[in-house]
């Protein structure tokens, strides 16, 4: 898994459009404020209308603005909207990867790993991440349920 220029931009696209609520902004404005290149701020802004994230309206007051509920939006959501897989290998993801995935001692850690990661970022939604408020610290509280009653010490 990547966590990829794009998804950034993307990420950071989102968080003007929350931090905006209920108006509309340019994505030449969004642009300008978090240094993304416009083409490239244009490209992610037609991929997030298309997944629901953002809706966009034409002309001089037009723009973009949030088109959902960041507490129903998953960053799992945004990722796959994003076309990113969540996932640590390739030879997880891809059946035709590797033809020694069924004898191979690391398969199923990878696996595991990959089940970790799309747990975690379930668990953390969009509103969670932007969010400064109580919920600050939702994030963490993931986390440590993704290893409820596991014992990580391996000295103990």
């Amino acid at each position: 898994m990547d966590i990829n220029r794009r998804c950034d931009y993307a990420f950071r696209i989102l968080r003007v459009a929350h931090e905006r609520a209920g108006a509309f902004v340019s994505v030449a404005e969004i642009s300008e404020l978090e240094d993304i290149p416009y083409a490239f701020a244009r490209s992610i802004q037609h991929d997030l209308v298309q997944a629901g994230m953002l809706k966009t309206v034409r002309g001089a007051h037009g723009g973009l603005s949030l088109n959902c509920d960041p507490y129903e939006v998953t960053m799992y959501d945004l990722l796959q909207a994003l076309g990113e897989p969540v996932s640590v290998s390739t030879c997880s993801r891809d059946p035709e990867f590797c033809q020694k995935k069924e004898t191979c001692a690391f398969h199923a850690m990878w696996r595991g790993a990959d089940n970790l990661l799309e747990n975690y970022f379930k668990a953390i939604t969009l509103g969670d991440v932007l969010d400064k408020g109580e919920r600050h610290f939702v994030v963490q509280e993931a986390l440590a349920a993704t290893f409820a009653g596991r014992d990580l010490d391996a000295s103990a």
